[in-house]
């Protein structure tokens, strides 16, 4: 049995525009927690100003950025003969939250407290996609074949690498979005719109700090 473990960044932009609470039980934890903040990634949680590092040589286009981020932690085991083994996923853990190392704002940037409804709607998002892939079943995640066990334990770390590559792109085409029709937070009445409907989807799914 082996374990693999892949960090996803979910990346969000303010255009004009740490206090960290317990951590939510619809996710699973890191091994580690203390580490990972160690590391700069923190549980998912409501953003403050102080959340955000200044840092001017970054994103110059930007007054604020910000990123979210899942990881999942994976144990898998092959079986097989007659050179056709199939290594299947045995175990599996989604946590995700914020990550300070990559996220920022400027000097000049004067409307940060104007723009964190914003922002905090980019982590929602976040949170709410890592959701997905923590109820995923584990017959619905790849499986990886070969002639030989490591040959199917190496196909499957190509597999996760491809699944998680398509999924991250899944989750940044709903921050485009949001960004878009919001207009990074400026239109008033579509970011009403959209933090009302992220509202209700993590009540839903039982997401809260």
């Amino acid at each position: 049995m082996k374990s693999k473990s892949i960090k996803i960044v979910f990346c969000c932009v303010a255009l004009f525009l740490t206090l960290v609470a317990p951590r939510a039980d619809a996710l699973g934890n890191p091994p580690s927690w203390k580490e990972e903040i160690a590391k700069g990634h923190y549980p998912y949680h409501r953003l403050t100003a102080a959340d955000f590092p200044i840092n001017d040589a970054v994103h110059k286009k930007y007054g604020m950025h910000t990123d979210g981020f899942f990881r999942f932690l994976y144990h898998d085991q092959w079986t097989g003969n007659d050179g056709h083994f199939i290594a299947r996923i045995t175990e599996w853990n989604v946590w995700s939250g914020f990550d300070r190392n990559k996220s920022s704002r400027k000097s000049w940037f004067k409307y940060v407290q104007e723009t964190l409804p914003h922002e905090q709607g980019h982590l929602d998002l976040s949170e709410l996609h890592s959701k997905v892939l923590a109820d995923m079943p584990l017959d619905k995640l790849p499986i990886g074949e070969g002639r030989t066990g490591e040959e199917a334990d190496a196909d499957l770390q190509r597999k996760m690498s491809a699944f998680a590559d398509r999924f991250s792109a899944e989750g940044q085409a709903e921050q485009d979005r949001y960004d878009a029709e919001t207009e990074h937070g400026k239109n008033a009445a579509k970011q009403r719109e959209w933090t009302a409907a992220i509202q209700a989807r993590l009540q839903r799914d039982g997401i809260h700090f």
